[in-house]
Formats: C-alpha cells, structure tokens, sequence
C-alpha cells in the first residue's frame, strides 16, 4: 500500500486561490495602512462595505483574466500579466466606483500605493504558490493501465486539465503485444512489476483504461483486485477524466470499467467495503 502524499486536487487548488488571493491583498493593505501615510483605504469594521467591494472585484476580474486557470497559474511567465490585467482594472473600477468606495483621496500617491500594495500581495502569494504548491512534492502520481493505442490521448488530457496529475508509467495489457512501446518521459512495465512500482514509485492511484475489456487479463484483474483490497485507489478513466475536467469521454462511453470489475465505482467507500466483507462470511 503506498504511502499518502500530500495532493490538492483541482477544486481545492481553485478555492486555495480565491481564498488566499483576498487574504493576502487585505492583509497588505492592512500592514501598508499601519506603517505608511497611506490612509485612502482602511481595514476598520465602519468601513466593511469597501472591503466588500474589494474582494468582489478581486475575484470576478481573476477569473475574467484566468487567474484560477491551473495550467496557467503555474508558470509565473504567464501569471503575472494576468495579475497586473487583474490589478489594473480592479484598481479603476474601484476608484470609479462611487457611494460604496472611499472618496478619492487628495494625494494622487495614495492610489500608487494602493494599486502597487494589491499587486504586490498576489504575486508574493502566486509565486510562492507555484514554488510551493505545484512542485513535485505534491504531485498526485498515477499508473497507467490500458492498451498503448490510447495512451497519448489520456496523458495530454491529463495534462491539459490538472499539471499536478502525473502519469509515471503504464502498464500495456493488449494481448497481442511484440515489442515494448516507447513514449517519452513515460515508461513501460511488466504486469507483474505492478506491485513493485506501486511502492517504488509511492504511486497514489491506478488508472484503468481500455476499449476492450477482454484486453484485461485474469491476472491482471487479480492484482487490481488485490490492490484495491489493500487500500491502492482503482479508478477507470471517464471517472479521472470526469473528475478533472467535468466532462465524459466520448470515446470511452458505454466502456465503464466497473462494470466488468467486482467492485463498484465506490471502492473507496468504506461502508461499501464493509458490506463486501461482511458478505464474505
């Protein structure tokens, strides 16, 4: 059984963002407003409705400029034009913005500091989100079960929905297999190296795909089985790729996994797992 690693899947990593995006830029603001002549914006309990509007913006101007875009907000060569997009057109339409936003303040410094204190804050946050969160330590790895003539298409779907999903090797059960198939920066193995990669390689989960069921071996079928019954997570892949893009494969429908595996798409229920227990005695 693979040790548990430590993963945020796409919709945590989305709320760690909107979260932590409001939290630093008032915490900023808050300590710039305390150390500096900087008085056009204040955190006090009177003023509520200005931070109100803050966060509002902050976050319906990130998402219209792709702040909460995984695959872009990892790489700080893309996040940071579209945190200045963001910041920038926050900052205007707040200053814009009349009644439920401070007056404009006399000196024309006070929005410098402003706007520069909002910047600042998101991409202090963002790269050391990306130094942090989306380094390898947090990968979520995964291994490959299926027939070589899908795996391109699932690695860059994969890749193209969540960067911290990892695919570190497949295990190719076509039947009528010659020669080991080679893609790159992913390696092959033997069935029978399952068990052996899976505690190497701290693997977090296996991935099922396959247009023909008949292609998975009995021994095969056995080792998942055992693995499943050992705690490894089972998935088939429309439900990875339901999970990570909200969407089904078109390719893969009418192909569930599960409905040829003895075990439902529950296996990590723990009532289900008790009941199949029980069942056995």
């Amino acid at each position: 059984m693979p040790k548990n690693s430590i993963h945020f899947n796409i919709s945590e990593r989305k709320i760690l963002l909107r979260i932590f995006d409001v939290v630093v830029v008032l915490f900023l603001l808050y300590v710039v407003g305390n150390t500096f002549h900087f008085d056009y914006f204040t955190i006090t309990r009177l003023n509520w409705k200005w931070i109100l509007v803050l966060v509002v913006y902050i976050s319906v101007f990130g998402s219209i400029f792709e702040l909460y875009d995984l695959q872009k907000s990892s790489k700080l060569d893309r996040v940071w034009i579209n945190i200045l997009l963001t910041t920038s057109i926050t900052v205007l339409f707040y200053l814009l913005t009349p009644f439920l936003t401070p007056v404009l303040p006399e000196n024309r410094l006070q929005i410098l500091y402003f706007f520069v204190s909002i910047f600042g804050a998101l991409f202090i946050w963002r790269f050391a989100y990306i130094t942090f969160v989306t380094s390898p330590r947090f990968y979520k790895k995964a291994l490959l079960v299926g027939e070589t003539s899908n795996i391109t298409t699932i690695i860059n779907t994969f890749n193209d929905a969540d960067p911290n999903y990892k695919i570190v090797g497949f295990i190719n059960c076509e039947i009528n297999k010659g020669e080991k198939v080679k893609f790159n920066g992913l390696k092959e193995y033997h069935p029978k190296q399952i068990y052996q990669i899976i505690k190497d390689e701290n693997i977090s989960e296996v991935v099922v795909a396959s247009y023909n069921s008949e292609n998975i071996t009995p021994e095969i079928y056995t080792d998942l089985i055992t693995l499943l019954e050992s705690g490894v997570p089972i998935k088939e892949y429309t439900q990875v790729y339901e999970e990570l893009t909200q969407r089904v494969p078109v390719q893969f429908v009418g192909k569930d996994f599960y409905k040829y595996f003895p075990f439902s798409r529950s296996n990590q229920n723990k009532m289900y797992l008790f009941f199949i227990v029980f069942s056995m005695y």
